[in-house]
């Protein structure tokens, strides 16, 4: 039909064809799957063959838990990559085996030298491959790609498990090359830059902004989210709480003029995090991932209806507690353990005699509904303790059950059973619509009053018998709008926040057709029953159309939409069901205000319904972000994973939720890195990757982060990492003074600031005479001079201390007392880091009333710590901080007396024979 294809058309399917079977045959390689060619593989049935693949899938997943969907195992090699290899292959795959193969047979004739054959195993070589073809893919274009490259360059962390790879690959290159190079450079041009601030990371952070904007274009939700994290924060000047934002403190745009910051943004440059955003920007982000987030949850077997379960443990609040169980809040709980499920499971059984024990049936179902306490979330076991409860006259079990039948949730859809939903309805509703109405009336009557409580319809069922009015169920209910609204109303009025969202979704104009040109009629086939005319024999009767039924029941002249009280109504139910946690009215609720609605008057002129904002869109699109299923699922992965002791993997998926600004990820991937679980990441990287999420999660408002980052600038665990993080961080150092403090990393006490610092040769007395003689090497021409200067009576050794005590009645700030030990010990580095730590220290005694913050304020007070030695203030602090820590803060007190009286004495010594 076509002719004969040209030769060099022949030629490129040719070239196709090689790269397609090069790349599938290194990915298998890399699986660890053999590889037969066709003679071996037609002498084995296919069904042979599916078995071996289906085996090496059951003995990965044996080694993972169940819910590990986003284990660096499958993200690595697996799907996203057997994807890409399958569609496009890769050139370079086939041009770098054989010149690795051509390496490796040169390397065998020519007897390499053992040092450069260890240097680089056949699994580093795999691993590098590995990267090179990640990067491949998301230049290529592929979202799962582009995210993870954007991760690792943002944060400065490879997908590697031993970071050292990088540099052992660098130096086995200079090796096989001969190049007389400096390795030096080389070695510090072959890995990234790990920065200590969101806000760092210059090129890298360029790039990674690039490619979360190419990925999120194609619909990846992680990287919407870590890009509308990013917007918010710039476009509120350096926050993301937006409870605390006004509309008029959010950024709305760019300078007309020039594009550039209005008055709005920060001015420092950890005001932005690589972007600078407003708040549309920041909104069109989360407004992808959370329509991303409902597309999957709407279409996905929970029918929107379910939220994802939500994993909030935070591991520095539990390793502080020891894992007691007592002793943590309740998001903090350990997981439900199986025995514990095993004797509820009992309990509910049929089998047991007289009855099941309802009230466990009732609690396992909400475990399995839920995901409550780690337990896996299974909607078919939960339909079955429900129906359970349902059967054996448990109303709110069997409401439940009952609306699982209306969606077709934890079912097959042969399964599914309306006649059975509207029993356990009715079942849950005695007397109707009249009936619980009474309940309720008789409730407000009773209340305040010691009368005996008066038991309501079940609000699951008055919802549910509201949804099979509006849909009708053959044979058993008939539909009629207006029967469902009432019902609506019981529901919402019990407090079910489904029956505020499918009331306020009523009076949008759900379930309802366009009526224009279309003619009324007064026939009724009853009493009660109107009829709405389309011109032919056949007429639907008033009731099943929303708009018709108010328009023969009110003066409305227009019946094509809702009105503004329409519009007042839904809004209000809407928001009253979204701060229960109900994902699709904070989705209908974000859709209203980012294009707020207008409806027509009387006069043909326009009013506002619902005003258009953005930082109230912003907040429903970001709470569904920061809920859905992605964050679900990798912080409930990486939750079981710490558990089970996989610390690398429970970290990786921390660390991708950490880049997209979810709290918890980014407390517990800094806990993990502080613990010393680096992939490979040398100490001071690992040190800045740790505060770096640290620091973020401080600026979202969390208490146990600002005290983090406060201890990293406080004890100098920051001096010898490069990078800045605030605008008064410095990390320049004296080498010939850190030298030693490298030596003594680890070593307990060794940082600690102030006037106690002698406490450390208690537990290390072997050092002082390794120390002493250190530290007289290296400044014994000056310890002579302040020596000689101190007999003198130097101002420049011991300056003035303006004299304020506690008991004085002003705030007045005193000097800092620097006399010539403070000069040695506290040196301008220690000054500057005591001052970020204060900075943190205040953000938490200020907006968390942290005792602890309180006392270490007035600890620097007491004794100039950063801060201007103040006597008055460190009082307050410590007055403060005797709330919680009455002891502590007693003993403190006692202390600073004596400390302030014999400060008063030196002074007065030093004035009277020194001066």
């Amino acid at each position: 039909m076509f002719g004969e294809l040209p030769e060099w058309c022949l030629n490129v399917m040719d070239r196709i064809e090689n790269w397609y079977y090069d790349a599938m045959s290194n990915l298998y390689d890399i699986l660890g799957v053999e590889i037969m060619d066709e003679e071996q593989s037609s002498g084995k049935g296919q069904d042979t063959i599916d078995d071996d693949i289906s085996h090496l899938s059951d003995h990965q997943s044996s080694s993972r838990n169940e819910e590990d969907i986003f284990s660096w195992s499958d993200t690595r090699v697996g799907s996203q990559l057997i994807y890409l290899y399958g569609k496009i292959g890769s050139l370079w795959t086939r041009h770098a085996r054989s010149e690795y193969d051509s390496t490796s047979s040169s390397s065998a004739s020519t007897n390499e030298s053992t040092a450069t054959k260890e240097l680089m195993s056949k699994e580093d070589h795999i691993a590098i491959e590995g990267l090179y073809h990640l990067e491949q893919a998301a230049n290529l274009g592929h979202s799962e790609a582009q995210q993870m490259v954007a991760n690792s360059l943002a944060s400065g962390i490879l997908p590697l498990s031993d970071h050292s790879l990088i540099q052992r690959y660098a130096k086995w290159q200079h090796m096989q090359s001969g190049d007389n190079s400096n390795l030096t450079a080389l070695l510090a041009n072959s890995t990234l830059e790990v920065p200590d601030d969101f806000s760092s990371g210059g090129e890298q952070l360029s790039r990674a902004i690039l490619l979360w904007h190419m990925s999120a274009m194609d619909g990846n939700i992680e990287s919407a989210m870590s890009l509308g994290y990013r917007h918010l924060y710039s476009a509120a000047g350096g926050t993301t709480k937006l409870k605390n934002v006004e509309d008029g403190h959010l950024s709305p745009g760019y300078l007309p003029e020039n594009g550039g910051a209005t008055d709005i943004h920060g001015t420092t440059h950890t005001s932005h995090y690589g972007v600078l955003g407003t708040c549309p920007t920041a909104l069109a982000y989360y407004e992808a991932a959370a329509n991303g987030i409902m597309d999957i949850l709407e279409s996905g077997p929970t029918r929107g209806k379910v939220p994802p379960p939500i994993d909030e443990h935070r591991l520095a609040q539990i390793h502080m507690r020891g894992g007691a169980s007592v002793a943590l809040e309740n998001h903090n709980k350990p997981d439900e353990i199986e025995e514990a499920l095993q004797y509820y499971r009992m309990l509910a059984s049929r089998n047991r005699s007289p009855e099941p024990d309802l009230s466990a049936a009732f609690t396992i179902a909400n475990f399995y509904h839920l995901g409550l306490r780690g337990v896996k979330q299974d909607l078919r076991l939960a339909l079955k303790y429900y129906e359970i409860c349902g059967d054996y006259d448990h109303w709110e079990g069997g409401g439940i059950a009952g609306l699982f039948h209306v969606w077709g949730i934890g079912m097959r859809p042969e399964e599914r059973d309306l006649g059975k939903a509207v029993n356990f309805f009715m079942q849950g509703t005695p007397g109707g619509i009249d009936g619980c109405n009474k309940r309720i009336t008789q409730r407000k009557k009773n209340q305040g009053k010691d009368a005996e409580e008066t038991a309501q319809c079940d609000r699951h069922s008055a919802n549910g018998m509201g949804l099979v009015s509006l849909l009708g169920v053959d044979g058993l209910i008939d539909r009629s709008v207006a029967t469902a609204r009432k019902w609506f109303e019981i529901a919402k009025n019990l407090g079910d926040a489904d029956g505020q969202f499918n009331y306020a979704m009523l009076r949008l104009g759900w379930m309802v057709t366009e009526v224009h040109g279309s003619t009324y009629s007064s026939d009724y086939v009853g009493p009660t029953q109107p009829y709405f005319d389309h011109g032919s024999p056949d007429k639907t009767p008033l009731s099943l159309n929303y708009l018709v039924y108010r328009k023969s029941t009110s003066d409305i002249s227009d019946a094509s939409g809702p009105t503004a009280s329409d519009f007042a109504v839904a809004v209000q139910e809407l928001t009253q069901a979204a701060h229960k946690g109900h994902f699709q009215a904070k989705h209908r609720l974000g859709i209203l205000y980012a294009t707020g609605a207008e409806v027509k008057r009387k006069n043909g002129k326009t009013t506002t319904a619902v005003k258009q904002s953005c930082i109230q869109a912003l907040q429903m699109y970001k709470t569904i972000a920061e809920n859905g299923y992605t964050v679900s699922q990798r912080n409930r992965a990486a939750w079981k994973q710490y558990n089970n002791g996989d610390y690398e993997s429970a970290l990786r998926n921390y660390l991708v939720t950490a880049e997209s600004g979810n709290v918890a990820g980014q407390m517990n991937a800094a806990f993990l890195l502080e613990q010393g679980y680096c992939l490979g990441l040398s100490t001071d990287a690992c040190t800045r990757a740790s505060v770096r999420l640290w620091r973020s999660a401080a600026r979202q408002g969390s208490l146990e982060s600002c005290l983090r980052v406060g201890d990293f600038y406080y004890y100098g665990r920051l001096k010898s990492s490069a990078g800045s993080g605030d605008a008064t961080d410095t990390n320049t150092f004296d080498e010939k003074r850190m030298s030693h403090v490298r030596n003594m990393n680890g070593k307990a006490l060794y940082f600690v600031p102030g006037p106690y610092r002698w406490t450390r040769y208690l537990l290390y007395p072997e050092e002082a005479v390794s120390i002493a003689w250190s530290w007289l090497s290296s400044n014994s021409s000056k310890l002579t001079k302040k020596i000689f200067l101190t007999y003198r009576g130097d101002a420049e050794v011991g300056k003035s201390v303006s004299e304020c005590s506690a008991d004085d009645n002003h705030s007045s700030t005193c000097k800092t007392h620097k006399t010539g030990e403070s000069v040695e010990l506290y040196s301008e580095v220690d000054h500057e880091h005591m001052a970020i730590a204060a900075q943190y220290y205040r953000k938490a005694a200020e907006d968390h009333k942290s005792a602890r913050a309180n006392f270490n304020l007035g600890f620097m007070y007491e004794w100039g710590l950063g801060l201007n030695q103040d006597f008055p203030l460190a009082k307050r602090h410590y007055d403060l901080a005797r709330e919680e820590a009455d002891i502590a803060a007693s003993l403190a007190l006692f202390a600073m007396g004596i400390h302030e009286k014999i400060l008063k004495h030196w002074m007065y010594l030093n004035t009277k024979y020194f001066s």
